[in-house]
């Protein structure tokens, strides 16, 4: 394989979102992965997203490549941009004409290593030679970094899961399921396993789901003024939250909150009819320690409801921690070098980590870029200016590494 400028790792909305603009810029990249695997091998059938339709696209170089366009050029007449939701099924296939049309030449390769050489970085392939690039990007998703408590840790998967590790859910018709988590992918998990014919129990340590208000069904120009809209959400504060150039301005004691915290766990309002009053929510409660019994799991719980509780199988809707020695492709000695903030990558604003020539894009950006790149929306804030950096063949110099806050003399991070 003949040297490349560029070669971007992943190709879900961010890796394509960046090869569709790269190729507006002619750069020449080298772009890997399945399109939308994560989405499409491990994100469960019958699932709706949970942004509204309208900021469920992926940017592009040019206007007319998000879901509306795609529903108008296949004579699709069911589009409702607001309070959709947009199912799993028409994003896929929005998907796969956005790839169709402005990343066509993607390989199905897997990166085996990715070491720094004179110039840029050999990259390795199970499938292919390896490849010289000047610039790697790593646009892996989250599912590398799905978390699962350490109460749940060393069962196998056929007693724990993730929720990220599903893609069929009727398997579990007949069985007693337990969802740890009471976020958006627990509840939506536990209604679709209830609908499904399983026994389901939701077990959170907060007092309830947190739903989420419907937006405003309609808009006009006045309602605009007052109720600002983005494509990661609505209302005055999501005009900070999705702005990079704001949040960076924050103390770094800050980011580190408002990371997980803006637009944190909670569940959406089209999910509460399949869930109140249909499927038991243990609230205030806390898993303590979970052992084999029999063929399934005796969990011990601490709340107000039952201390023991006995199931065939418990999924973890535990969400995500950012770790890069997850990525088995960098060697330790290349993660020794990236700076980092409670496991997060610090980057620039196009992406750069203190590696030069060494990008990151989704979440674990997020303590530098905001919280806007936990989701597809955040595609439309950092693809076109880190196209716009590399176009230029030369990496911009290295951020620099915040200090970690310091404990404060009454206790309270400095």
């Amino acid at each position: 394989m003949s040297p490349t400028e560029v070669v971007v790792i992943g190709a879900g909305p961010f890796g394509l979102s960046l090869s569709a603009h790269l190729r507006s810029h002619g750069v020449p990249h080298l772009i890997v992965g399945r399109p939308l695997e994560t989405w499409r091998t491990y994100m469960p059938e019958g699932m709706f997203l949970r942004s509204e339709p309208y900021g469920s696209d992926m940017a592009s170089p040019q206007r007319g490549w998000d879901v509306e366009a795609y529903c108008k050029a296949q004579g699709l007449t069911d589009y409702v941009a607001r309070l959709g939701p947009l199912s799993l099924e028409r994003f896929l296939d929005y998907g796969d004409w956005y790839v169709k049309n402005l990343v066509p030449d993607i390989h199905d390769y897997r990166v085996t290593q990715v070491v720094p050489v004179d110039g840029g970085f050999r990259v390795a392939f199970e499938e292919a030679e390896s490849i010289i690039a000047r610039t790697v990007v790593v646009a892996t998703g989250v599912r590398p970094y799905a978390f699962v408590p350490g109460e749940l840790r060393g069962f196998g998967p056929d007693l724990v899961t993730h929720a990220i590790d599903h893609g069929q859910l009727g398997v579990f018709k007949g069985r007693r399921v337990a969802v740890v988590g009471i976020g958006q992918s627990a509840t939506e998990t536990a209604a679709i396993l209830h609908e499904r014919g399983a026994d389901v129990r939701m077990i959170g340590r907060r007092a309830r789901i947190n739903w989420l208000e419907p937006n405003p069904e309609k808009l006009g120009p006045i309602g605009r003024l007052r109720w600002p809209v983005n494509k990661l959400c609505e209302g005055w504060h999501c005009q900070f939250w999705n702005s990079p150039e704001l949040y960076k301005t924050l103390p770094l004691r800050m980011k580190m909150d408002k990371t997980k915290s803006v637009l944190g766990p909670a569940a959406s309002w089209w999910l509460k009819d399949r869930v109140d009053g249909k499927i038991e929510v243990l609230g205030n409660t806390r898993l303590i320690s979970a052992t084999a019994q029999g063929s399934g799991l005796r969990l011990s719980l601490d709340g107000p409801g039952p201390d023991v509780l006995d199931v065939d199988h418990v999924i973890a809707g535990t969400g995500f921690r950012v770790d890069l020695a997850r990525l088995p492709f960098l060697p330790e000695e290349v993660r020794m070098r990236i700076g980092t903030v409670n496991g997060y990558p610090v980057v620039d604003r196009a992406g750069q980590s203190t590696v030069p020539g060494l990008y990151f894009m989704g979440s674990p950006t997020s303590l530098s870029l905001g919280p806007s790149v936990r989701f597809i929306a955040g595609t439309h804030n950092v693809a076109a200016k880190l196209a716009k950096s590399l176009s230029g063949r030369r990496p911009a110099s290295a951020p620099p590494v915040p200090a970690a806050p310091q404990p404060a003399r009454d206790g309270v991070t400095a």
